[in-house]
């Protein structure tokens, strides 16, 4: 009796804290997600393209900042959170995107001061240039005061009698072979032979290759 009132009662601490975060979540509009979104987009810290939807990365994200300025790492997007990252300085960054898809297709841009820009500039090319648009991913990185941000694109394809199986695999790193020998990483772990594998680019913001 008392062991099931025990899990009674951590049970419905767990469903008040939860109730709490989702209380100081809504203390936001979707404009102002879109908005610290797109501040740790630009500042290296969230990889995915503001949505204006809070998710476990939008989170991540944040407690990543909070570690780097010092702050309570709470991971929770609230008001006061909000008003300290919108007067954070990401300083100047210049930014490539790459984007790919599964039939090789595969669209590169760079000299961006803006990420979000290059990332969407690139997966609408990406879009509308493949015959599998839905299947378009990408990756970016910059070149900032903490120095240069590479990505790097590789195709693999698997051609059998009846069947090819192609797949683009994205990565970025702190250096041009950081970000390559990555992407030829998880190439070979989706079991992809290096023989059947090409890198397609490889790039810093400032166009270097």
């Amino acid at each position: 009796m008392e062991s099931h009132r025990a899990g009674v009662g951590a049970l419905c601490l767990a469903l008040m804290m939860m109730s709490e975060h989702s209380v100081a979540q809504s203390q936001l509009s979707q404009t102002e997600v879109y908005q610290a979104q797109s501040r740790l987009f630009e500042s290296n810290f969230l990889t995915r393209i503001p949505d204006g939807r809070i998710g476990q990365r939008t989170l991540d994200a944040l407690r990543a900042w909070q570690r780097q300025t010092k702050r309570p790492q709470t991971g929770e997007l609230t008001k006061k959170e909000f008003d300290q990252l919108m007067r954070f300085d990401p300083g100047k960054h210049a930014w490539e995107a790459i984007s790919g898809s599964i039939d090789g297709t595969w669209i590169a841009v760079w000299g961006h001061s803006s990420g979000v820009d290059a990332a969407k500039k690139a997966l609408a090319g990406c879009q509308k240039k493949s015959s599998r648009p839905d299947d378009c991913s990408y990756v970016s990185n910059s070149v900032d005061r903490s120095g240069p941000g590479w990505s790097a694109a590789v195709f693999c394809e698997q051609r059998g009698l009846f069947r090819r199986k192609g797949q683009m695999f994205l990565h970025n790193g702190l250096s041009r072979k950081a970000a390559i020998d990555q992407a030829f990483a998880a190439a070979s772990t989706a079991k992809f032979r290096s023989s059947q594998c090409t890198l397609v680019k490889a790039l810093d913001g400032n166009g270097r290759q």
